[in-house]
């Protein structure tokens, strides 16, 4: 299939080798996805789905066919009490698949006790803290990145999904998300596929040789989609028997669709951020001095609008509005608006608290607010100590300069031991 001209316009060629991939009906193993190394997700999640794909690929079709259907049919009474439910992988793919289970709770453990912060507040540890030699007071820094471009995706996207369900219409994924995936290339006829998939697609890729590992980089959710609908084509052809010409041209239109319609839904949301940025941006101090010169002006554009001419505004009222500024400093071009990613600084106590310490525009102006701060807790545990140690002192003296109270007491000691 020639990549189509809207195509190339829009710089789709690594989307239409999703889309030729699907074009070629490849089989689920076919394909291997292993998510990119630049997502912040758990080590230990990216570990399991590269060990889960590499199991998955070692199943034969049979084995496959086999677990399908008793996925499919896992709350079907009667498919449960069939012999086929009750059939098992052999035992040393079950204990594969297990040590693949094991190797992954342990790495999550083991994610989980690094990420600082993570523990639950402890409502006893005051009593088993209290039960050590020394406990460690000190606050622990954390910096959480907000990425605000893809909050700001997020909404629009949600808005213009929901307009269209509205309208009985249909919003595309759009998310800019991509994953490096795998395509398995062991045979000459997966050669072969790969070959005229990659050709169709004008994608400037070389395959290589039988054997060799094929990956290319594609847009997460476009490529989820497009082996979606390819299944479930199939499916539609083996069901009703379509021919292979039909089921080609279907794809290819399907695919085209999806391709071009994903590209249009993310150019469209990132138009919407970048507007929202801008007119955030366009926030000017010098347009209106005080909020007597706004109000001039919504009186002028109220007589633009509707072509009648508005009654004078009162002169006491312009007087009072006049020593307000018409902008607050504080939220002149607030970075919330504008920036395009923020960071969250918070201080972590010895029992898991977490304390918010503000937003910032970088991550040296985060580090230093947690500094400032750990600076005065610091600061604050010292004069704490200093001041119960003192008061300790006090009553030291004020216990030695009672003699008539340590006389009873020792009458009180003398009658006990009698």
């Amino acid at each position: 299939m020639p990549t189509p001209p809207a195509a190339r316009r829009c710089g789709l060629l690594p989307a239409m080798m999703a889309g030729a991939m699907a074009l070629a009906w490849l089989p689920r193993s076919f394909v291997a996805p292993r998510m990119s190394q630049a997502r912040p997700e758990r080590t230990a999640a990216r570990g399991f789905k590269e060990d889960f794909e590499a199991w998955r690929g070692s199943l034969t079709p049979e084995e496959s066919t086999m677990l399908k259907k008793q996925a499919a049919g896992e709350f079907n009474k009667k498919f449960r009490k069939s012999d086929e439910f009750k059939k098992d992988l052999p035992d040393e793919k079950v204990q594969s698949f297990s040590k693949i289970l094991g190797k992954f709770f342990e790495a999550e453990a083991d994610d989980y006790k690094k990420e600082p912060g993570s523990e639950a507040p402890d409502p006893d540890g005051l009593l088993f803290k209290g039960t050590e030699s020394k406990m460690d007071f000190r606050l622990k820094s954390r910096i959480v990145e907000i990425d605000r471009d893809a909050e700001r995706r997020y909404h629009f996207a949600a808005l213009r999904t929901t307009h269209a369900a509205y309208k009985g219409e249909f919003w595309p994924s759009s998310s800019p998300m991509k994953d490096v995936y795998y395509f398995q290339n062991n045979d000459t006829e997966s050669h072969d596929t790969l070959v005229k998939a990659v050709e169709n697609a004008g994608v400037p890729v070389e395959v290589p040789p039988v054997g060799e590992r094929f990956s290319l980089v594609l847009p997460r959710c476009l490529f989820q989609d497009i082996n979606e609908v390819g299944y479930n084509l199939m499916a539609w052809k083996e069901e009703f028997g379509v021919s292979d010409d039909d089921y080609k041209q279907a794809v290819e239109k399907v695919t085209t669709d999806l391709i071009l319609g994903y590209y249009k839904a993310r150019e469209t949301i990132e138009k919407d951020v970048t507007d929202m940025k801008n007119f955030f941006k366009s926030q000017s101090k010098d347009l209106y001095k005080t909020k007597a010169d706004v109000m001039k002006e919504i009186w002028r554009v109220f007589e633009e609008k509707s072509g009648k001419k508005m009654p004078p505004l009162d002169d006491e009222f312009l007087a009072d509005l006049e020593q307000i500024p018409a902008v607050d400093e504080i939220s002149f071009r607030h970075p919330w608006g504008i920036a395009d990613k923020l960071y969250k600084s918070e201080a972590i106590d010895a029992f898991g608290f977490k304390y918010l310490l503000g937003v910032f525009e970088t991550v040296p102006e985060a580090e230093a607010a947690f500094d400032s701060w750990n600076a005065e807790f610091d600061q604050a545990r010292a004069d704490m100590e200093n001041e119960l140690g003192q008061w300790s002192k006090q009553e030291q003296a004020r216990l030695d300069a009672d003699t008539a109270g340590q006389e009873a007491m020792k009458v009180v000691m003398e009658q006990g031991r009698a």
